[in-house]
């Protein structure tokens, strides 16, 4: 055979059918019609590499083919493993046999299935692999496995063209001997050793079965025209026991294969690896380098020899862009990494790994393994694996506290598969280089990334000066600090006076993360002024999965797979927490997707706060059950517009005023607020706030009784539906006389359609609420700072 230099990419072999017309009828059972099945391979615009003279097939090459069940994959004929001969040089050639497959008009399904070279002592449909000596040529090792896209059923009206697509079931290695200065080297007795070298094929299933027991040398073949060596291989893991053996200056010396520059877990069928060999004899020095991996699975065989000459035009791998680019030099710490696909969109992959190197000692920094997925964590039970990540860094002074969640390290959005490392495992001012398994990723067409194909550099650290320190976050802009908001938090966290001013902006966007911000203070985070949907800090969290309410453990920050995981970082998305003050969101959402976008029903909060004192003014806070926990001590909604379904706020700080907010039940809710406030808090105080339901909705409830109900409403509006359902259950709230600094208040409360809303609420319930005189209103509740110096807090700092 003149055969294909790697060839790169799938080959179509056309099935044409002939049909015989000498049909005989008797009576009404007319005899079976059979098909005479001749075979052709038509190269015409394919892109691939080819000989010097031009062609792949060459009169009398062989294959060997079978006509099976397709439900079964028994054979259908009696005539097994039927060979078939190339009857001609060229692109474009027929395959034609003495005694060809013939299949029936009978309605059953076929499957053809071919292989490459043909072998006439297979049996039990066991091709025998034996790939030791290759010294003359290694395309009598290198097996091609050919199969229809789809069952065929024969009728004489059939179309009778049929693709055939074959692949490559090894793997082949090329290896270039060269000196420091990469000038080839003449060196001879080169073997492969330590490696198997017989397996059997099985032509019904597909499967390769490697004899581990049958290791000998390997012999590759010399390339005349570079002087490569060349050998196909068994697709096996790679082992400490595999290495090159060959003679330089008359002295025997070795080089394994796990002696890379970088890490490379095991061989693929389909792909040919290229490694350099560089030697420096005096010193006694050899380095080896994976120069190239070419992982487009041609469907021709390889070729014996350069591949340096002549194309043609064919299926091309898949097409992408990576993010940040190859070779990028203005990456951020904190980046995801993307391959934006242009056909067909990926897949998560379940097998395979997702590795990143440092380029100065190729040491892996991070490690995603495609066959773990999420599980839901047991604290002191559950181990660390590497769809988890540690969220936060220890701030000056302060003690040892990280959320440890489980998240999703990878995610397909559209033709879009992003990658989001763990954290910190990326320094400032680092070159770093992406390694990609084939099967990481569900995409037919990707080959995989290998070598140093994706390197790309991060950015120095940030210069941020104060004394009120303004620190920019984007997704698009290379301009910004940081890429994500977590990362700016930890970098002022190590970096800046935990109580400086500091101001994180950031651009429009969906912020893909979880949120750990402990013992800093004097935080603004601004989204959007014009539009508080345009930033988006959203994750899909829930307590199914980061069971609890969470917050930090103690664990490091690099901790091993394999670590007790001590605790659970919790289901929400944003958690203040800690010795923390001040800590200001303004023009943004914050959504927990698990109960808004995606509409599950389960505690998954959005934000929990548990530190000092927090304002929100302009945002929207979105989930279903449990959306907002507003605990710790002062905290400040102005102006905004949260949503949920059950007990959507929960848990109580000492002072909770919502002030002009629009708290809204899409669906109907069993209780809008669920307070749990402490004996001795003032607990909710709602100030012009409207309570809203979805359109149609006849059933919703205000408050599930929790004592000591310590809630207060003022100028507000509700729906009607909130009337007659005040407390679920219509239970007396406690305590059950109530005064200006306990128990449930209200004052000009309406409906929306501007009914009295007090007198609404049913009698029984009623006698525990107190109805706030004008004058009572004034003296306590009159104002903003009267709210929030409940107990002698310093209210100057909750201004719009």
């Amino acid at each position: 055979m003149k055969l294909f230099h790697t060839l790169l990419y799938p080959l179509l072999g056309l099935l044409f059918l002939s049909c015989s017309d000498n049909e005989q009828e008797t009576g009404d059972n007319p005899a079976p019609t059979t098909g005479t099945i001749t075979f052709g391979v038509d190269l015409t615009g394919f892109t691939t590499r080819v000989t010097q003279d031009g062609t792949s097939w060459t009169n009398g090459d062989k294959i060997g083919t079978f006509a099976l069940d397709a439900d079964t994959f028994e054979p259908v004929l009696d005539n097994v493993n039927v060979p078939y001969v190339c009857a001609e040089d060229g692109q474009s050639v027929a395959f034609t046999s003495e005694t060809p497959l013939a299949v029936q008009d009978d309605g059953k399904p076929v499957k053809f299935v071919a292989y490459y070279p043909y072998n006439a002592d297979m049996q039990d449909f066991n091709y025998p692999v034996s790939i030791a000596d290759q010294s003359n040529g290694s395309t009598a090792c290198d097996l091609l496995y050919g199969t229809a896209s789809e069952p065929y059923v024969y009728d004489k009206e059939s179309d009778t063209n049929i693709a055939l697509k074959f692949t490559h079931r090894l793997s082949k290695v090329v290896l270039k001997f060269m000196d420091m200065e990469k000038n080839p080297l003449t060196v001879s007795d080169v073997k492969i050793q330590g490696m198997p070298v017989s397996a059997a094929f099985n032509v019904q299933t597909g499967a390769l079965t490697t004899d581990d027991n049958s290791v000998a040398d390997i012999t590759p073949y010399v390339n005349s025209a570079n002087n490569y060596r060349e050998a196909i291989i068994l697709p096996v893991a790679l082992s400490d026991a595999y290495k090159v053996s060959f003679v330089l200056d008359g002295r025997t010396r070795e080089w394994v294969f796990a002696d890379l520059d970088i890490s490379l877990p095991k061989f693929n069928a389909g792909s040919q690896y290229t490694f350099g060999i560089y030697i420096d004899p005096t010193e006694d020095i050899i380095i080896g380098r994976l120069e190239d991996v070419d992982a487009g699975n041609s469907s021709a065989p390889w070729e014996d020899g350069s591949n340096e000459n002549g194309t043609a035009d064919g299926n091309q791998p898949a097409e992408y862009h990576l993010f940040p680019a190859d070779k990028a030099t203005d990456a951020f710490a904190d980046t995801e990494l993307k391959i934006s696909f242009d056909g067909v969109a990926p897949e998560l992959g379940t097998s395979g790994y997702i590795r990143i190197y440092r380029m100065s000692d190729h040491k892996m920094v991070d490690e995603i393994n495609m066959g773990e997925r999420r599980v839901s964590i047991e604290d002191g039970k559950t181990l660390l694996n590497t769809w988890m990540d540690i969220i936060g860094v220890t701030p000056k002074s302060s003690s040892v506290s990280r959320r440890v969640v489980n998240y999703y390290p990878v995610r397909v959005e559209e033709n879009d598969f992003i990658i989001k490392p763990h954290q910190q495992r990326l320094d400032f001012d680092t070159e770093y280089y992406v390694v990609i398994d084939r099967e990481a990723i569900g995409q037919e067409d990707f080959p995989g990334i290998y070598g140093r194909a994706w390197t790309f550099k991060t950015k120095p650290a940030p210069q941020i000066d104060g004394p009120e320190y303004n620190v920019r976050i984007s997704h698009t802009d290379a301009a910004a600090h940081f890429y994500t908001l977590q990362g700016a938090i930890d970098f002022c966290a190590v970096n800046v006076d935990l109580n400086a001013q500091k101001v994180f902006r950031l651009d429009d966007g969906i912020y893909q993360e979880m949120i750990y911000l402990r013992d800093q203070s004097n935080i603004t985070i601004k989204g959007n002024p014009g539009d508080n949907t345009a930033v988006n800090v959203q994750y899909d969290n829930s307590n199914d999965i980061n069971g609890g309410i969470g917050g930090g453990t103690n664990i490091d920050q690099f901790a091993p797979v394999g670590t007790i995981v001590p605790s659970s970082g919790g289901r929400s998305v944003v958690i203040l927490q800690g010795n923390s003050e001040h800590i200001r969101f303004e023009n943004l959402t914050i959504e927990n997707a698990y109960g808004w976008t995606l509409g599950k029903n389960g505690q998954a909060e959005a934000l929990f706060i548990d530190n000092k004192s927090a304002a929100l003014v302009n945002c929207r806070i979105l989930s279903f059950q449990d959306t907002l926990l507003p605990g710790g001590g002062y905290n400040w909604f102005y102006k905004c517009y949260i949503a949920g379904a059950t007990d959507f706020i929960w848990g109580s700080g000492e002072v909770v005023l919502f002030e002009d907010c629009e708290l809204h039940a899409p669906t109907g809710t069993r209780a809008v607020m669920q307070a749990r406030v402490k004996e001795g808090y003032l607990g909710y105080v709602f100030d012009r706030c409207r309570f809203t339901v979805g359109e149609g909705v006849t059933k919703s409830t205000l408050i599930y009784q929790y004592a000591p109900d310590n809630l207060t409403f003022l100028n507000c509006t509700f729906a009607d539906v909130y009337g007659p359902n005040f407390v679920g259950e219509n239970k007396s709230l406690e305590p059950a006389v109530p005064s200006v600094t306990a128990g449930c208040k209200m004052y000009n409360g309406k409906t929306e359609s501007g009914a009295d809303f007090y007198n609404l609420i049913p009698e029984a319930v009623r006698t525990t609420v107190l109805n706030l005189s004008e004058a009572q209103f004034n003296e306590n509740f009159g104002s903003r700072e009267k709210i929030m110096s409940w107990k002698g807090n310093d209210p100057s700092w909750f201004k719009e």
